[in-house]
């Protein structure tokens, strides 16, 4: 079933088949009443070569007709046209039995003489059954995501524009689009970023086509593929050009496209074609490596989405969608199991703290450092953990480690995210609470908090 033209869904064609024209006449001045776009054929064989050059969505025809009566044409519409609706029209019931008339597939039967409201009711139904079809049809060839239609069309649909490139000997070409740096940004901001992306992947490239001749599909998870009708190489490359333009403004910082674009030679079949384009967008992807280049991060403006917390309900803005007063201790919490739960896969992947490592009073030190790609300053440092503030994105539940220099030597504290706390500037404070850190560090970092208490006299709560 191909997807109607836009405009032809506007048309309502209806082919009106029958030997008298005294009869035919006076169907079609009704059918054309009822708004009705209608043609008229006086056998059966005239209106095989009517639906061979026009599509016609219903057939009325007469069931009695020399050389071929009106079931002989119903059953080679259907073999040829499935998606065509046939309405057939009978003065001889007894001869032609309704059941027999829609077991040959017929959408339904009228017995003459039949009333205005009887024929406008029996057209009617038609229509609404074939709207139901097409819906139905359109569902299962499209992505719900991002709109677009899907692989499994895409095969169906270039098969159909390869024979015809072969047949007429028009040319075509072909363009497949991954997105470079997708699974960085999907990790890092998850799946309500990541698919908006992708609606935007999918909107620069439908903007970016020919109204009513290219044809746009979702091929994989982040890969898009472009089949263009009459189009050379060389239009190909005007298009694709379009699409990274559109994509650059855009996109978020740091993410780009990778491109393939192949134009059809009459020795292709459908499985070189899409090799072809795809090992040339695998060439691209590997071209835009620079070796020794660092690759750049990608998107790290803050999230714009809010979302509930697994333990108490409470709106918060990073994954795992855990609110920072659940995790102060989440094994505490009796309201949800999947708090708990999620605090049980998080914190024993990793021993708790040395066991002289107690609570204690904060020590400000507002020291900067830079580790592992983390450019932060440190806030405060207490036995427990210690607070950040940074531009990098950091999200609740990460674990990582830092190295500070402290007492001329180095200790390195590995522990997990505990809270995010986004500021006016752009910037945000992190707590890291300790999870991992040696009985030799552990020592150095209570000597330096003692003695920084000791000179400021601090006695901050924690």
């Amino acid at each position: 079933m191909e997807v109607p033209r836009k405009d032809e869904v506007l048309q309502k064609r209806v082919l009106i088949v029958d030997h008298e024209a005294t009869f035919r006449g006076n169907l079609r001045s009704s059918v054309e009443s009822l708004g009705y776009l209608c043609t008229e054929a006086d056998s059966a064989h005239a209106a095989l070569e009517l639906l061979k050059r026009t599509d016609f969505p219903i057939v009325i025809s007469d069931v009695t007709m020399p050389e071929m009566d009106g079931l002989e044409l119903l059953h080679v519409i259907k073999k040829r046209y499935s998606d065509v609706d046939v309405l057939i029209v009978t003065g001889q019931e007894g001869t032609y039995s309704p059941m027999k008339i829609v077991e040959a597939g017929a959408s339904d039967f009228l017995a003459k003489p039949f009333s205005m409201e009887q024929l406008a009711a029996q057209l009617y139904k038609i229509e609404r059954e074939q709207a139901l079809k097409n819906k139905l049809h359109l569902s299962s060839i499209t992505d719900q995501l991002t709109g677009l239609y899907n692989r499994r069309y895409f095969y169906q649909k270039l098969k159909r524009e390869i024979d015809g490139a072969k047949r007429q000997g028009y040319p075509m070409s072909m363009i497949m689009v991954d997105v470079e740096g997708f699974k960085k940004y999907n990790d890092r901001y998850h799946h309500l970023k990541g698919d908006a992306l992708l609606e935007t992947v999918a909107w620069v490239i439908r903007s970016s086509l020919r109204e009513d001749l290219d044809c746009a599909f979702r091929y994989g998870a982040d890969e898009f593929v472009v089949i263009l009708p009459e189009a050379d190489g060389k239009t190909a490359l005007s298009i694709g050009n379009r699409i990274k333009a559109k994509f650059k403004d855009k996109a978020p910082h740091g993410l780009s496209l990778s491109m393939g674009i192949a134009e059809f030679h009459k020795d292709f079949d459908t499985e070189t074609f899409v090799r072809l384009v795809d090992e040339r967008t695998f060439r691209d992807k590997q071209e835009s490596k620079e070796p020794g280049e660092p690759q750049s991060e990608v998107g790290l403006g803050k999230d714009n989405h809010s979302i509930r917390c697994l333990s108490c309900g409470t709106l918060v803005r990073r994954a795992p969608s855990i609110c920072e007063d659940c995790l102060v201790d989440l094994r505490k919490k009796t309201g949800s199991e999947k708090g708990p739960n999620m605090a049980g896969k998080v914190l024993k992947k990793t021993p708790r703290a040395p066991k002289d490592r107690r609570k204690s009073p904060r020590v400000n030190i507002r020291k900067t450092f830079l580790h592992d790609g983390l450019q932060a300053t440190i806030q405060n440092i207490s036995r427990e953990g210690i607070q950040i503030k940074t531009k990098t994105p950091l999200s609740v539940g990460e674990a990582f480690t830092i190295a500070l220099a402290l007492e001329n030597t180095i200790v390195r504290f590995g522990g997990i995210i505990v809270y995010v706390r986004f500021l006016s500037d752009g910037n945000s404070l992190a707590g890291l609470r300790f999870l991992e850190i040696s009985d030799e560090d552990t020592r150095t970092l209570n000597c330096f908090l003692d003695s920084r208490l000791l000179l400021t006299g601090e006695e901050q709560s924690d």
